[in-house]
């Protein structure tokens, strides 16, 4: 009996313990995630500055029914439109054939935000995130992208394949090392 009581014990504390762990590593919390948006620690300063401009603007000529529909809403469906369609282009396989390939323009910022999208979806799906905070993170993602098209950016795309495939990580250099400088 007392090594039936004992094993409940060291069972609960266990329970306990890994539930714990993953409330203090989870993540971000909506609260959490808004701060690190509107607020970047003093410590952590922007490694990448450009230039940019509003993209209201460059939206408002696309319809609804140009850019379709998008899991984070119509405004970051505009967005994706105008992303798709300034990194991308098709050219023709060999003259006379009717086939295309998809050219991307600079293609590490693009696979880069692709990823993040994926990430993002999925992380609001299995309820780790919540979809207003997703939805803000990812629109300072597609801001910064279509900022820097004509940019100069070989040291940020270098710093994209420095971290590899793994997503938070990406996330994390967009929302905190790149720094949108307004010529507005």
């Amino acid at each position: 009996m007392r090594n039936l009581g004992k094993l409940t014990i060291v069972l609960l504390c266990t329970i306990f313990s890994a539930n714990a762990q993953e409330v203090l590593i989870a993540g971000r919390t909506q609260t959490q995630a808004t701060e690190a948006i509107n607020t970047v620690s003093t410590s952590v300063k922007p490694t990448f500055e450009f230039m940019s401009t509003s993209q209201a603007q460059s939206t408002v000529n696309i319809t609804d029914e140009m850019a379709g529909n998008h899991f984070f809403g119509n405004e970051i469906a505009k967005k994706m439109y105008l992303f798709i369609d300034h990194y991308s282009y098709k050219v023709p396989v060999a003259p006379g054939n009717s086939a295309t390939k998809t050219i991307f323009r600079k293609p590490e910022i693009y696979l880069s935000v692709k990823k993040i999208e994926r990430y993002l979806k999925k992380s609001v799906q299995k309820g780790d995130l919540n979809s207003n905070v997703a939805q803000k993170e990812y629109d300072k993602v597609l801001d910064i992208a279509l900022n820097i098209l004509d940019e100069n950016t070989a040291k940020f795309e270098e710093r994209l394949k420095s971290v590899g495939e793994d997503a938070t990580k990406l996330l994390d250099i967009y929302l905190y090392e790149v720094k949108l400088e307004s010529i507005n």
